[in-house]
């Protein structure tokens, strides 16, 4: 089973991240249509205009409403249940009587007597035989105890005294029949005499005597089996008081043969039941035409709710098939309306989340889930204000971690909304979830550790608390209301981050979606890979720890995601383990040079391979597949242009060289971050050679080399796939020229003790 989970995980996530599906403008298409739909149809069935967005005890500030036409006015839901639970506290449970109970107890019990004397008889006779009589006993439901009584009385008799006995147990007989027959006869006896009981018939219950007649009985006058058979018990103690061992065994024959008299009926019941709600009326008289509803500047009442609610019916009845399209076309133009809102957001300002389908997808859920709350907080009629349990938060506090925080302030006013709008446009619960899932959004902006998702408590309880004592205060809410909706609102921020982090677990586990809490997993220099680089690839490692800080201070001024850039710096070389002495940087005198044994084709074969080792040593260690994308795109497909050259230097006549077996496989950059850290591991790798050759190292050539180096690699085509822009790499080349000046700046030459020079010069070379 865990390994069907396991793979059934795989294959979801290998879909979500199939490149031409998260590409793909038809998938886009279907997403934002699927979408769209499924808010819609959480949307109110049935609301004029005119109505949305009013309750009652708010101003009604539209123009007058006058009935165009007579209709029926029907009553407000809760009410008309309210009616029909009081009137079913006039439903009787129907019982059907039994006329042959009697006849058919009488019978019984003459065939189980007969039974039972004829045992007595062979007991007598045989002694031995007493206890293969047991099970012939037990067929008449007497146990071992009341057949040793039976049969100890038969066996203490002489012949004389069992034919007395047995004139007696005639006589007794004779006495059982008619008691039974009379108790069958005059009372009422049921089972229990709690069949469909309910709250508002607990004390009477029809008895349908014929088709069209029924009498309401008390359930007092019932009598249960048991009870009936206590009555038999109490008149035959009297009877057998001189033969007290008979007394148990043959109560209990009686009492077996009693049968109820009168029967639970459930189908009838259920009949009578769905009668009374038939009769409650659905509407409170009807609104003639010409009528004022409600005058611009009035208060909206019950009764003007309930005929505005019921004139939008009317319009839809009379409208038909048309008025039908027409509400759905205008409900899934209003959800579409909402959707629109973050689609453009996205399409130009969040243009990277915007081409990933996965990412629209995951969007799409989270958007979801307070809509589906927000249905649930309508549907479910209970005495309590469900709307501010609607987790508008936690859709806040997601967008902002998987993505950013202003992506998150986005997705917080749409989710609002369509929370709104699914309330029939509740502007008051719209403004107490945007306070809550802002303040939300910002709390979580800069999250370092999964436990500083539980500081947001506070920040979304204080904002539905302001936003509930503002409209509160303004409406002249009573505070009993305005209690419950406080502790409706503590509730929803207590339950906020717990969901949050579990919600967040899954759609990284589906989506690949790398957060800033999971990065933070990778910004350690003590990773086991990054550990064994440092032992075994000293050089590599120096250069990947500069390779990282050029990167995040690059992306943070751009405004790229810099955890992301960092944790892709720190492994994008990981693959330079496996052949550590194949790249000149771990080379030393002792070591000399591998490549000297190789050939030119040998050689960049072997500077290559350590993309594709570095991709799998990272999904071994579990890194994220965005992570993982730093290693093979920081090289994209540029040549290894000194093999090449070495390879048509070592070519022998008429040997063709393909340069593309001397190019790195791809693919190229296809973000912000991936292009920050190509040019970070190239520009490294620059100024290290021009400090070693004795150049300049100043600013201004360092800042020449670099930008070189960007033209070189814009002209590649290097950056086609990625949205970085022309100010951006001004930034980059900036922040690199500085940074790497810096490390390569000119050093004080300290004498020794044998020297005598000057302090002078010595202060004046720095």
């Amino acid at each position: 089973m865990k390994d069907r989970a396991k793979g059934l995980i795989q294959s979801l996530r290998g879909a979500v991240a199939h490149p031409g599906w998260r590409r793909s403008k038809p998938a886009r298409w279907t997403i934002g249509i699927c979408l769209t739909l499924a808010v819609a149809a959480l949307f109110p069935s049935a609301r004029t205009i005119a109505l949305s967005g009013y309750s009652v005890g708010s101003l009604w500030t539209s123009e007058d409403v006058v009935a165009p036409f007579t209709f029926p006015v029907y009553k407000e839901s809760s009410r008309y249940g309210q009616d029909i639970r009081k009137s079913l506290e006039e439903l009787y449970p129907v019982y059907l009587p039994d006329t042959n109970a009697d006849n058919i107890s009488v019978l019984h019990f003459r065939g189980v007597w007969d039974r039972m004397v004829s045992i007595l008889e062979l007991s007598r006779r045989d002694s031995l035989a007493s206890l293969s009589l047991l099970d012939s006993a037990k067929e008449l439901g007497l146990n071992k105890d009341d057949w040793n009584s039976l049969s100890e009385f038969a066996q203490s008799k002489n012949d004389w005294q069992f034919d007395r006995s047995e004139k007696g147990l005639a006589e007794t007989e004779a006495f059982l029949v008619k008691r039974i027959g009379e108790i069958e006869s005059r009372s009422l006896i049921t089972l229990d005499g709690k069949e469909g009981a309910s709250p508002g018939s607990s004390r009477f219950f029809a008895l349908r005597l014929h088709t069209n007649e029924e009498v309401l009985v008390s359930r007092d006058s019932l009598l249960t089996i048991d009870a009936a058979g206590n009555m038999l018990y109490s008149a035959l103690a009297d009877r057998l008081k001189h033969d007290a061992t008979l007394l148990h065994p043959i109560s209990k024959l009686a009492q077996s043969v009693l049968l109820p008299s009168v029967i639970f009926n459930d189908s009838l019941t259920q009949e009578s039941r769905q009668a009374i709600i038939d009769r409650v009326p659905r509407t409170d008289g009807i609104a003639i035409e010409g009528q004022k509803i409600i005058s611009k500047g009035e208060i909206i009442t019950p009764k003007a709710q309930s005929e505005l609610e019921s004139l939008s019916r009317a319009r839809l009845e009379r409208g038909g098939m048309v008025a039908e399209l027409a509400r759905f076309a205008g409900t899934v133009g209003h959800a579409g309306l909402l959707i629109l809102l973050l689609v453009l957001y996205l399409k130009f300002i969040r243009r990277r989340i915007y081409n990933d389908n996965a990412q629209l997808l995951l969007i799409s859920l989270v958007l979801l889930f307070p809509a589906v709350l927000a249905y649930l907080s309508v549907r479910v009629q209970v005495d309590f204000p469900l709307q501010y349990f609607i987790l508008v938060p936690v859709s806040a506090m997601l967008l902002t971690v998987l993505f950013d925080s202003r992506t998150g302030f986005y997705g917080t006013v749409v989710a609002s909304l369509i929370v709104a709008g699914i309330r029939g446009n509740d502007y008051s619960i719209a403004l107490a979830g945007l306070c809550a899932g802002s303040f939300a959004a910002y709390t979580v902006r800069d999250l370092r550790n999964r436990a500083q998702l539980f500081t947001s408590i506070w920040y979304i309880f204080i904002g539905y608390l302001i936003a509930i004592a503002a409209l509160s205060l303004e409406d002249g809410t009573p505070m009993r209301e305005v209690g419950f909706e406080l502790v409706s609102s503590l509730g929803n921020a207590l339950v906020s981050p717990a969901i949050t982090l579990a919600l967040l677990y899954v759609f990284e586990l589906f989506f690949e979606n790398v957060s800033d809490l999971r990065l933070a997993e990778f910004d350690n220099i003590n990773h086991p890979l990054l550990r064994e680089l440092a032992l075994r690839a000293p050089g590599t490692y120096q250069h990947t720890m500069m390779v990282a800080q050029l990167s995040e201070n690059a992306a943070i001024a751009i405004g790229a995601n810099a955890g992301l850039v960092k944790a892709g710096a720190y492994f994008h070389d990981v693959g330079k383990l496996t052949y550590p002495l194949s790249f000149v940087e771990n080379q030393s005198t002792e070591s000399g040079n591998v490549h000297e044994n190789l050939t030119a084709r040998e050689s960049a074969e072997r500077v290559m391979s350590h993309v594709q080792q570095g991709i799998d040593l990272a999904r071994a260690h579990g890194l994220p597949e965005r992570v993982i994308d730093f290693i093979p795109m920081h090289h994209g497909t540029l040549p290894i242009s000194f093999f090449y050259q070495l390879a048509l230097a070592e070519a022998k006549p008429g040997e063709v060289i393909d340069e593309k077996d001397f190019r790195y496989p791809g693919p190229i950059p296809n973000s912000k971050e991936t292009a920050v850290l190509m040019l970070a591991d190239a520009s490294e790798a620059i100024s290290r050679s021009l400090a070693q050759s004795g150049g300049e190292m100043s600013t201004e050539s360092v800042e020449l080399a670099v930008e070189q180096l960007i033209r070189t690699r814009f002209e590649q085509g290097q950056f086609d796939r990625c949205d970085i822009t022309a100010r951006d790499l001004a930034m980059i080349r900036s922040v690199f020229a500085r940074l790497l000046s810096g490390l390569h700046h000119p050093r004080v030459q300290y004498p020794t003790s044998q020297e005598n020079v000057s302090r002078e010069p010595a202060l004046a070379s720095t």
